[in-house]
């Protein structure tokens, strides 16, 4: 089962800032903390609320869907791999043990949907 969950935290930093007045000092620290490198001296949590607010009863991991035979002849491997319902890093280590080919172009690898029927039929257990 998946579960949707808002965590809220409260986190407390107390800092000094050169500036000429209270407005200009808060818009100062207002700007530090929107850019993603933003340091404001050491944080404190105050507090954490952890709130499960609604579940869905998917099954854990990914559905396969069935591979539509028509779209581009070869898939990047993030789409090969959301083709099949497994994680990238599964993906890749299929192809790097031999179990499913792929096709280089340059530096770049990609699965054909040929590749991945074949990978299918010869693995499913009757």
């Amino acid at each position: 089962m998946r579960f949707k969950v808002i965590v809220t935290k409260v986190e407390v930093a107390e800092v000094w800032v050169r500036a000429a007045s209270e407005e200009a000092a808060a818009k100062k620290v207002q700007e530090e903390l929107k850019t993603s490198w933003a340091y404001t001296g050491h944080w404190e949590r105050k507090a954490t609320e952890i709130e499960v607010i609604e579940s869905d009863p998917e099954p854990l991991g990914r559905t396969p869907q069935t591979l539509e035979p028509s779209g581009p002849m070869l898939l990047k491997l993030k789409d090969a791999a959301a083709e099949l319902g497994i994680s990238y890093g599964t993906l890749h280590a299929l192809m790097k043990e031999g179990g499913i080919e792929y096709t280089k172009v340059g530096a770049s690898k990609y699965i054909s949907r040929a590749s991945l029927a074949a990978f299918i039929e010869a693995n499913t257990q009757r």
